[in-house]
């Protein structure tokens, strides 16, 4: 049996994590736990490195008598040479030793969102709110501002198994990597 922590109440996090697990057999059967760890990084990370440090602080603050833990983490990345923003999410699953780290496709936020964010210190869910994208209080929990910018063809939920499926091919593959 995989005992494993994840590092996260959030519902969008938590079904895409139990969802995606279902897929790897090699962690059946599976001890799921859902834990409220700090991220170590802002409320809203800006940059790969803090991102990346998010996931890597959730998965190892959430490492207590598990065989795995899973930190995810989004945030805007500044597209090199553009001065435009994309959001991304990062994972980071940790066996107490290493991390295996995987991250999911992009997507660029609208210029006044980036503006609101940098400018007013918000968070992504609080500027597509000021905005008027959406009159939710935490867009980030549910189908996020991915499904009101691809106009229903994507959920964030599918953003966040992309993260943890990347970072899962190291450790089914630890031949590969070794």
């Amino acid at each position: 049996m995989s005992m494993i922590n994840i590092a996260s109440v959030n519902p969008a996090k938590i079904e895409a994590v139990k969802e995606v697990l279902e897929d790897y057999a090699f962690l059946h059967p599976l001890d799921l736990k859902y834990l409220v760890v700090s991220s170590g990084v802002s409320e809203q990370p800006i940059g790969l490195g803090q991102i990346s440090m998010g996931a890597r602080f959730r998965a190892e603050n959430s490492f207590s008598n598990c065989d795995y833990s899973i930190g995810l983490e989004s945030g805007l990345i500044n597209i090199p040479y553009s001065g435009l923003f994309a959001d991304m999410c990062a994972c980071s699953v940790y066996d107490g030793e290493r991390h295996y780290i995987g991250f999911s496709e992009g997507f660029r936020i609208p210029d006044n969102i980036v503006k609101i964010v940098l400018e007013e210190n918000l968070d992504l869910s609080e500027a597509t709110k000021k905005a008027g994208l959406t009159n939710e209080e935490k867009i980030g929990n549910g189908k996020g501002i991915i499904n009101i910018l691809s106009g229903g063809r994507f959920l964030r939920e599918e953003q966040i198994k992309r993260s943890l499926q990347m970072a899962l091919i190291e450790l089914e593959n630890p031949g590969f990597y070794r």
